[in-house]
């Protein structure tokens, strides 16, 4: 295997570790450990972290090592007020537009895939259709200063979204069926329930990560 294959395997392993918290926010990072852990040597370890630094996965403290960035409970919070603030204006956008048959299938399937996780209790696949399914509305919005900046936090409400759905075991069911409620009323032109439904989703998930 090639050199820079080696760096993107080391690079792809070490984010999903850290994506779907196998490797805990704030956790010191040793490069022996991930050696052995990864089977592999120091070289595309260490490249993979320079990269992960770069992309504000990981940070590096002088003279302690490397670390997981931590989403502390400010940083959610933050970022979930953001988010009721653009994501409810473009729902209640959305209702007032005639959303396109594509649209209309890609929410119909996202939301089998959804209720599939619901039935599996997978906690993680759902985190990342949440995720993908809050994507898709900034991205049928078609506002490209919004899509950059959403895209930049995708890895972060990733985290985040997992982590919520981990502390309640009902949340799975609850963000389905919100998101089902939120697709018809987008689809029926009901533009300020849509609104209300989107901020009452994002408020119960910052009250779950306050507790």
């Amino acid at each position: 295997m090639s050199e820079k294959t080696l760096k993107e395997k080391a690079y792809t392993m070490l984010r999903a570790l850290i994506m779907q918290g196998e490797l805990r926010s704030g956790e010191f990072l040793s490069e022996r450990s991930l050696v052995e852990r990864m089977e592999m040597s120091r070289t595309p370890i260490r490249a993979a972290l320079e990269r992960l630094e770069a992309e504000g996965h990981v940070t590096y403290t002088p003279n302690r090592g490397i670390f997981v960035s931590e989403v502390t409970i400010d940083k959610a919070i933050d970022v979930y007020d953001f988010r009721m603030i653009i994501e409810s204006s473009i729902v209640r956008k959305l209702a007032s537009r005639k959303l396109t048959d594509e649209l209309r299938q890609w929410f119909k399937e996202s939301l089998a895939r959804q209720w599939a996780c619901v039935e599996a209790d997978d906690t993680m696949q759902f985190a990342h259709e949440d995720s993908e399914f809050h994507r898709q509305l900034v991205y049928a919005f078609d506002n490209k200063e919004i899509i950059v900046t959403m895209d930049r936090l995708q890895d972060k409400l990733y985290r985040i979204a997992l982590n919520v759905l981990r502390k309640d075991a009902n949340r799975i069911k609850i963000s389905y069926e919100d998101h089902a409620t939120l697709v018809e009323q987008i689809e029926q032109g009901q533009g300020e329930e849509a609104a209300a439904t989107l901020t009452q989703h994002l408020e119960f998930g910052k009250r779950i990560l306050l507790e």
